[in-house]
């Protein structure tokens, strides 16, 4: 690191890149990760604002400029993954694990079976060949921090933290975080990789690797990692392809407006390989972050991509200004959460009460018989309706508002419009909004469907001319209006309001199957009332929650994927570059004519989710073909029964 030339920076215009440091009068160092506070002008009130230091120590300081000639060293494994004197913190809820170095020795073997040695290998073998022998040359890591995170209990993600640009190159923010009871045995194995998008017209978008940025193994009682990277704008052509000379920044962003960074977690195989086994983030936003602007990103651009097809079952983004959905409902739309849609692969079926009690005791059963599980397909099986204390499975209370307008429209066609609350989980100021659109169907049973839906959160409490004008706004980045007008085209939005309000009990349960692929379960008990009448409803729904990892299918792995073995390419080969009309862009959401699409039938996790719905209603029922009657949309049909609206 360098210092700057003068202490005391309330006169000096500073740039603050990502990683630039701070030192107080003090003696203590902040580092600076937020790009808005972009000069000396900013730096107190950056200080005060967003590291709490005192304002007399901040007010004489000196900033520590990166310097991006000195890296910081990545441990190696044996240095890295050690775990805190006293063992693990939280014990593994399920027993996975890693092919470690020692497993394979010698560096060949290590490469083939995607130890962190032999992705460290490649890593570096490929990085040699493209920017030469002295690592100075290559991508660097600025910054590198492991601590432990008791609170985070979701699935394990990348999110961005921040990115910029200046002259030299561009600087990426990246924060892992991963869930202690998941992670595998004797360390986790992560390895963080840059993408690009892969765009042809009329096929499903990929992330294509570019180059491994990061391998890491973190200590097993540290699971939030976080460090800084910075590309100069050379390293970017040479990984892209480009050109080398001329004005590069301009060179890269007008080809790849659109840059990913994705995180891969690995498992050890039974052929003794690690394959991945869970990715997140990426140009697919998966888990709704992992996406770099290298320009802004304009409406025609979201046009072009339209061209591309999108298979992935769930799409989304945060909500932020460079959204021009946002900006038009800033005033409706929760600022920084996510706007998504989905491909619901969704089978329903009415029960009667007794067979309801009788599925919630086979579940509970099931449950807490781990042998049986192999027998249904079943990796691993959990409910998140479970007390731990007591051990029993107590149904969570929820309570859907369905929105329509005086006609009916809506719930006569059995388009949902939905607000769900859930009061026992959610925080202040919640307000999750749905919408499930037009369904398509495989063969004549109407057993086989998938739907295309949005959600999005909204500012509670909702202004109905607010809500009216989101609902009527047609517009290209609007993937949430998209849906309702695909649903019912023409629908007028004016005097939208409540028109059914259905409290449910609900059990879910989630099945892990190969290849990471999640199937959800909810069995529901749903009661409606209009007019001093009263109707129930008993319905059980599989769906598929996450999608499995398959090599060239929708895993943006390179060679790698849960059942790779041999050695990866870390480094993508040079491609013909974007030709005019090409689309340029991986956008974060469905568009209808992904809908229109039966390949959606024949992929490979959906083919798991019909064999494991088929056999947990065999398990369930005690027969191979239980006679159920589907569901359809439980409010169209509560509505049916109650007289609001006829049957069509």
């Amino acid at each position: 690191m360098t210092t700057a030339p003068n202490p005391g920076v309330q006169n000096q215009m500073v740039p603050l890149p990502i990683g630039t440091q701070v030192r107080l009068q003090n003696g203590s160092t902040k580092t600076v990760l937020d790009h808005r506070y972009s000069g000396a002008a900013n730096v107190l009130q950056y200080l005060v604002d967003k590291q709490k230091a005192d304002w007399q120590s901040a007010k004489f300081c000196t900033v520590v400029q990166p310097d991006v000639t000195a890296p910081v060293s990545v441990p190696q494994p044996e240095q890295q993954a050690q775990p805190l004197p006293g063992g693990r913190l939280v014990a593994p809820a399920t027993s996975h694990a890693i092919a470690t170095d020692s497993d394979h020795p010698g560096v060949s073997d290590q490469k083939i079976h995607h130890t962190p040695g032999g992705l460290r290998a490649i890593q570096l073998e490929d990085r040699t060949r493209l920017f030469g022998p002295n690592v100075a040359d290559h991508p660097q890591i600025l910054s590198l921090t492991t601590v432990t995170d008791l609170k985070f209990t979701t699935q394990a993600r990348l999110t961005i933290g921040d990115y910029q640009q200046d002259e030299r190159g561009l600087y990426v923010n990246v924060l892992v975080e991963g869930v202690l009871d998941k992670v595998a045995v004797p360390y986790d194995l992560i390895e963080i990789v840059l993408t690009k998008p892969l765009l042809i017209p009329g096929k499903p978008t990929e992330d294509t690797q570019l180059e491994t940025m990061l391998v890491v193994t973190p200590p097993v009682n540290e699971n939030r990692i976080q460090f800084d990277a910075f590309y100069t704008w050379a390293q970017l052509a040479r990984l892209l392809g480009l050109p080398t000379s001329g004005d590069l920044r301009h060179t890269v962003c007008t080809a790849f407006p659109q840059l990913g960074v994705e995180a891969r977690w690995y498992e050890r195989l039974a052929s003794g390989t690690n394959g991945v086994n869970h990715t997140s983030g990426g140009n697919k936003l998966k888990d709704g972050s992992g996406q770099i602007a290298m320009r802004p990103i304009t409406q025609e651009d979201r046009k072009a991509s339209e061209v591309v097809r999108n298979t992935d079952w769930n799409l989304s983004e945060v909500l932020r200004a460079s959204r021009p959905v946002y900006v038009s409902h800033q005033d409706l739309l929760q600022p920084g959460k996510e706007m998504a849609t989905t491909l619901e692969a969704e089978s329903e079926f009415l029960v009667e009460p007794g067979q309801y009690q009788h599925v919630l005791g086979k579940l509970t059963e099931l449950l807490h018989t781990p042998g049986l599980w192999s027998k249904l397909g079943i990796a691993d099986l959990e409910c998140d309706d479970l007390d731990k204390e007591s051990g029993q499975v107590v149904p969570r209370v929820s309570k859907d508002s369905y929105f329509d307008t005086p006609g009916l429209p809506l719930l006569t066609r059995g388009v949902v419009l939905r607000r769900r609350e859930v009061p026992k989980k959610d925080k202040a100021g919640v307000y999750l909004f749905a919408v499930k659109g037009r369904m398509v169907a495989l063969g004549g049973t109407g057993k086989e469907r998938i739907r295309l839906a949005s959600q999005v959160h909204l500012i509670d409490p909702v202004q109905q001319p607010r809500l009216e004008r989101f609902l009527a706004d047609k517009s290209v980045d609007n993937a949430f209006a998209r849906v309702l007008d695909d649903a019912l085209p023409g629908f007028d939005p004016s005097g939208v309001a409540i028109q059914l309000v259905v409290n449910s009990n609900r059990v879910k349960y989630t099945f892990t199957l190969e290849n990471s692929t999640t199937v959800e379960f909810s069995a529901d008990e749903a009661t409606a009332t209009f007019h001093g009448r009263s109707a129930t409803l008993h319905c059980i729904e599989f769906g598929v929650g996450h999608p499995g990892l398959f090599i060239g299918q929708g895993s943006g792995t390179q060679g790698s994927g849960a059942q790779g073995s041999g050695t990866k390419a870390s480094v993508a080969p040079v491609q013909q570059q974007p030709q005019g009309g090409t689309p340029l862009i991986m956008r974060p959401y469905h568009v209808p004519a992904d809908l229109d699409n039966p390949a959606l039938f024949d992929k490979r996790d959906y083919r798991q989710y019909q064999a494991l719905r088929d056999s947990v209603l065999a398990y369930l029922f005690g027969t191979p073909e239980p006679k159920l009657e589907l569901a359809g949309n439980k409010a169209q049909r509560l509505a049916q029964i109650l007289g609001m609206t006829k049957e069509k």
